[in-house]
C-alpha cells in the first residue's frame, strides 16, 4: 500500500448503514429517509436516521449487561486506538478457548479482532442467522485471564449474555459488527471512534486500520 494521493494505507473496517438493514431481531429496525430534498424544491437535503445503538459496526458500553456500569461516553478511547490483531478462527460455531490458547504471544492490553465464517459473505444485508460465529464463555474468561483490552467480533453480537458480562465486567471493550471480508489476518494499528451520546449503552462507531 502507498501513501500517494491516490492510494490510502487505511482500510475502512466499518459496516455501512444503510435502511432496513439488518438489525437484531429485538431491536429497532434501521430506517433511513429523507425528510428535506432539494428534488422537492427545498433549499437543502435533511436525512431522518431511526435505529438502535447496536447497528453495524457499533461498540458495547458496560450499561448494555450491567446495571451500574458506564455508558458509552465514559468508555477509555485508548482501548479503541493503537495495535491490534486480526485473529482468523477456524472453528465453525464459536471461537473457543481451546483455539485462542494457540495464538502466540498474547499480552495484557492487546486488541484481538476476530475473523470467523461470519465474514464469509457480507451478512449485514443478509437475513439475520441465529447460527452466527460467536465468542463462547470459556474463551471470553480466556480474554479476561489474558486482560486484552478490546475484542471484536465481525457479527452483531460477540455473544450470548454471559460472554457479553465476563468481556464487560473486565473493562474489556467490545466492538461488534465489523467488516472483515476483505482483511488478512494480520497487526494493524486501528482507530474506532463510537459516537459521543450520553447515557447510551453502545453506538455506531467508525473504524479504519492500516497495517502494521
Amino acid at each position: 500500500m502507498s501513501d500517494s494521493p491516490t492510494s490510502s494505507p487505511w482500510l475502512d473496517l466499518t459496516t455501512p448503514i444503510t435502511d432496513q438493514m439488518l438489525h437484531w431481531p429485538d431491536n429497532a429496525p434501521v430506517h433511513i429517509r429523507p425528510t428535506r430534498s432539494m428534488d422537492w424544491g427545498d433549499p437543502a437535503n435533511v436525512t431522518e436516521l431511526s435505529l438502535s445503538a447496536h447497528t453495524a459496526t457499533h461498540v458495547d458500553a458496560p450499561r448494555h449487561f450491567l446495571a451500574d456500569g458506564d455508558d458509552v461516553t465514559q468508555i477509555d478511547l485508548q482501548t479503541l486506538m493503537g495495535p491490534a490483531r486480526v485473529v482468523e478462527i477456524e472453528h465453525e460455531r464459536f471461537i473457543t478457548r481451546e483455539e485462542l490458547e494457540k495464538l502466540p504471544n498474547v499480552q495484557p492490553g492487546e486488541r484481538l479482532l476476530f475473523r470467523t465464517r461470519n465474514s464469509h459473505r457480507p451478512w449485514a444485508t443478509a437475513p439475520f442467522n441465529p447460527d452466527f460465529v460467536r465468542v463462547r464463555a470459556d474463551a471470553a474468561e480466556w480474554l479476561r485471564e489474558r486482560q486484552v483490552a478490546c475484542v471484536g467480533v465481525d457479527y452483531l453480537s460477540v455473544g450470548p449474555a454471559d460472554t457479553h458480562k465476563i468481556l464487560l465486567g473486565a473493562g474489556i471493550t467490545v466492538i461488534e459488527g465489523l467488516n472483515l471480508l476483505t482483511v488478512a489476518p494480520g497487526r494493524y494499528e486501528i482507530i474506532c471512534l463510537p459516537l459521543l451520546i450520553e447515557g447510551a449503552d453502545g453506538a455506531p462507531a467508525r473504524i479504519i486500520a492500516r497495517k502494521m
